[in-house]
């Protein structure tokens, strides 16, 4: 495989301008509108006279399970979310890894130059964001892949090495977990237990719609405060669930710096002392 480094420029930090294209607002101003309707059918609800609820200890145990139960799933969403995080921190470990082996192999057998495995180290940097960045296809990821695999093979023979046998096991990583980041971005984390979040929040909206109050002007804002809070943990939810979105939609996706900045060391390594 040729390299791409003379493409590096115009892609390097793309995953970072798609995620700071998103402001940090951008799920709340999401609500807004949602927020806008509740209050216009809480008016409503409240001319009809449609109102039979007072706020008791039933409906504070349905606030409060609601808030426990988006809790609870919004915990094991931050938790995958951090898993996708430390997969991108792993490929580039197994990178450099590959790339210190390769050094050393340099110094005990001066035939080698390590300068045409790095450059496919570099190069599958530059592939596996332009894949998650920009979508492209996962099969280019995978001939970067079989690249490296090459220059290895051709390191062990030109080396005669048993070190050189140690980028092996970092090559199966580096498969292992482009694989599961694939998985990760193309299937959701708890689709079966989006029902029951759903289903809570539905029940604290039409408990909000029914609960009447003597002064109504309280209980408009209390409502919409509620209702904004719920809606926004959820989508945030939502948000966290596909960690490796890059569509200019979400403001939690991976960021994408740190391949670039491991991809630049590595070119750096190849350029002439000053």
């Amino acid at each position: 495989m040729q390299s791409v480094d003379e493409d590096a420029t115009g892609t390097a930090g793309a995953g970072a301008a798609a995620q700071g294209a998103v402001p940090k607002w951008h799920l709340f101003l999401k609500v807004v509108p949602l927020t806008a309707l509740f209050a216009l059918a809480k008016l409503g609800v409240h001319a009809l006279g449609l109102e039979p609820w007072e706020f008791d200890s039933l409906t504070g145990s349905l606030f409060g399970a609601s808030t426990f139960v988006l809790a609870f799933v919004l915990s094991g969403t931050l938790v995958n979310y951090n898993a996708s995080e430390d997969m991108v921190l792993q490929i580039i470990q197994a990178v450099e890894a590959i790339d210190d082996i390769s050094r050393y192999v340099t110094v005990v057998h001066p035939a080698h130059t390590g300068r045409e495995l790095r450059a496919a180290l570099v190069d599958l940097l530059l592939l596996l964001q332009r894949w998650l960045a920009e979508a492209q296809p996962l099969e280019t990821v995978e001939q970067g892949l079989d690249a490296i695999g090459r220059e290895l093979a051709l390191l062990r023979q030109q080396s005669d090495d048993s070190v050189s046998d140690r980028t092996l096991p970092e090559l199966s990583r580096l498969r292992l977990l482009i694989t599961k980041i694939a998985i990760n971005r193309d299937t959701d984390f708890l689709a079966p237990a989006y029902a029951i979040p759903e289903i809570f929040l539905v029940g604290v909206v039409v408990a909000l719609l029914l609960i009447g109050a003597e002064r109504f002007s309280e209980n408009l804002v209390v409502s919409c405060f509620l209702f904004t809070s719920f809606t926004y943990l959820l989508l945030l939810i939502r948000d966290l669930d596909n960690p490796f979105q890059y569509d200019g939609s979400s403001c939690v996706d991976v960021d994408l710096t740190s391949p670039s900045a491991s991809r630049e060391r590595l070119m750096r390594a190849d350029s002439p002392a000053p």
